[in-house]
């Protein structure tokens, strides 16, 4: 089983009690802004991925004992371990970003997330929208790149002519997609949430 595959793995399994009140997209963002940040406070990483201080603990206990992550008194990083999972997460997820709102998809506050090669696994569209969904965002579309061409899940079009504006220019900038890959874009009533729709939507195409 892949490192990344465990970590999926833990999200779903829960100990005796109440649920929790994270679901996997938040242990991959603890992850990748771990990653990024290289070392960071746990009431730091609390508010960046928009969780209570006892969900956070749960996730950073989870990750602590299975061997991702140190927690101590200056903070929290990645082991080797860690690092690993979080490397094969950036090869899947290699970019991401916040958007103005746009007409990609609907939802106040967007988010665009690259999945490289996941254009093979997107059938049409509609697990990503409802796995965006289910975290509470507003939607989500998939997009993918063919021939160099923004497309919608089965339809042979070119969505950069047929509905023009600078996004698409951005999304090309920024994300650095290839032919291949699919590009989710998630809305929702507030910035994280659609962050967290996105990569609630990519999960459907990592497993």
């Amino acid at each position: 089983m892949s490192e990344l595959a465990r970590i999926l793995k833990m999200a779903s399994e829960r100990e005796r009690g109440p649920l929790p009140s994270f679901v996997e997209p938040h242990l991959l963002l603890v992850l990748l802004v771990t990653g990024e940040a290289g070392r960071i406070g746990r009431g730091a990483l609390a508010k960046r991925v928009g969780l209570g201080e006892g969900a956070i603990r749960t996730i950073l206990k989870r990750l602590r004992d299975d061997g991702y992550m140190e927690v101590n008194a200056s903070g929290c990083s990645l082991t080797r371990d860690g690092l690993a999972a979080y490397r094969a997460l950036r090869k899947l997820i290699p970019a991401r970003l916040r958007l103005d709102s746009t007409t990609l998809t609907v939802g106040r506050e967007q988010a665009a997330l690259l999945v490289r090669g996941g254009g093979s696994r997107v059938g049409n569209g509609i697990p990503q929208r409802d796995a965006a969904i289910k975290v509470g965002a507003s939607g989500a579309t998939t997009y993918l790149l063919r021939d160099s061409r923004f497309q919608i899940p089965g339809d042979s079009g070119d969505c950069e002519n047929d509905f023009p504006g600078p996004v698409w220019k951005k999304l090309r900038r920024e994300l650095g997609p290839k032919d291949g890959d699919a590009i989710i874009v998630c809305g929702a009533e507030e910035a994280l949430l659609s962050e967290i729709g996105a990569l609630s939507a990519a999960i459907t195409l990592l497993r």
